[in-house]
């Protein structure tokens, strides 16, 4: 289930996943390819002691094309219209008692596919507007831009490398920390059912020109989103948000169940300022301009996502019996 926590795959990876487009419902043992099924990832519980977790259940995952949701960093909007596809396996809940599974919030450490498959297939999405195309001579000036870049950059304008879509957005995994999911918190729709940490990927012909993109989040800092199919209020805007489980189902005898019309969100996490805008010869400069055009660094509660879509999940076992 981890729905944000994605990537940088080739185009082999994503033919072999359960390709374009997904649709719902497609309950099949063949979108299941990819699952680890015989793994497993070492992990400590909440006031426990450290314990080797097996796969439990794997699944698959995809954004509705075209209404899949959006998220909001800082200042910026970005719908999800393309489709984002996960895979992998989770394991059973943290602990071994009820009273361990309360404290551990029911979650359940996520275990990534097997053979080099990415635990989350992206999608580059177009920022609306023109994010970075208005950087001004007083801007230039107050972050000390040197001759060259402000060349480039007008001729970049001249161009048209800063049109609406021509800078876009890509969510990728990011971190060594493990990524979580409730099964039980999804279904009765109430605290985390997703914990995964990203990044993003802010991409544009002109960035790329003299010397990089932006990264916003990276393995030491990423964004953390705890997403939910309950309620998360923002400790900033106080706005409430409410998700769902969405229709559940069961196919194939049984076998396979699904979660359609999933939508996932959360309104409470913090973001990072952008990082590498321009590679190392200008990111002393750009980072700070990027910054002030998205609202970054954001505090807890300033961005929000909105992720809707479908989840299938079948025991490890009766995937390696099938």
């Amino acid at each position: 289930m981890c729905l944000v926590a994605a990537l940088t795959v080739s185009a082999v990876a994503v033919a072999s996943a359960f390709g374009h487009a997904y649709k719902e419902p497609n309950a099949k043992f063949s979108i299941l390819a990819n699952c680890p099924a015989s793994g497993s990832v070492e992990v400590t519980p909440l006031g426990g002691e450290p314990e080797t977790k097996t796969a439990f259940k794997c699944y698959v995952g995809a954004t509705r094309v075209g209404e899949g949701g959006s998220y909001t960093v800082g200042n910026i909007t970005v719908p999800i219209t393309k489709q984002i596809e996960l895979q992998g396996a989770f394991t059973e809940p943290l602990g071994k008692t009820s009273q361990e599974h309360r404290e551990n919030q029911r979650l359940a450490p996520v275990i990534p596919p097997e053979d080099g498959a990415p635990p989350i297939i992206p999608a580059a999405e177009k920022v609306p507007g023109e994010v970075l195309g208005n950087v001004t001579e007083a801007e230039m000036n107050e972050f000390n831009w040197p001759q060259g870049l402000r060349s480039s950059y007008k001729l970049a304008q001249k161009h048209h490398w800063f049109k609406e879509g021509k800078t876009t957005e890509v969510i990728e995994p990011a971190g060594k920390d493990l990524d979580y999911s409730s099964e039980y918190n999804i279904l009765s729709e109430e605290g985390p059912g997703i914990i995964a940490n990203v990044q993003i990927q802010g991409k544009n012909l002109w960035l790329e020109s003299i010397g990089g993109n932006c990264q916003i989040g990276s393995e030491a800092d990423p964004i953390t989103q705890t997403l939910t199919t309950g309620e998360t209020e923002s400790p900033v805007t106080h706005e409430v948000m409410k998700g769902t489980a969405g229709l559940a189902q069961l196919w194939d005898e049984a076998q396979i169940a699904s979660l359609t019309g999933v939508v996932l969100v959360d309104n409470t996490y913090v973001v990072p300022g952008a990082e590498k805008c321009g590679g190392p010869s200008y990111e002393a400069y750009v980072d700070p301009v990027v910054n002030k055009a998205f609202g970054l660094p954001a505090e807890a509660g300033a961005s929000k996502t909105e992720l809707v879509g479908a989840l299938y999940q079948a025991t490890a076992e009766a995937f390696l019996n099938h």
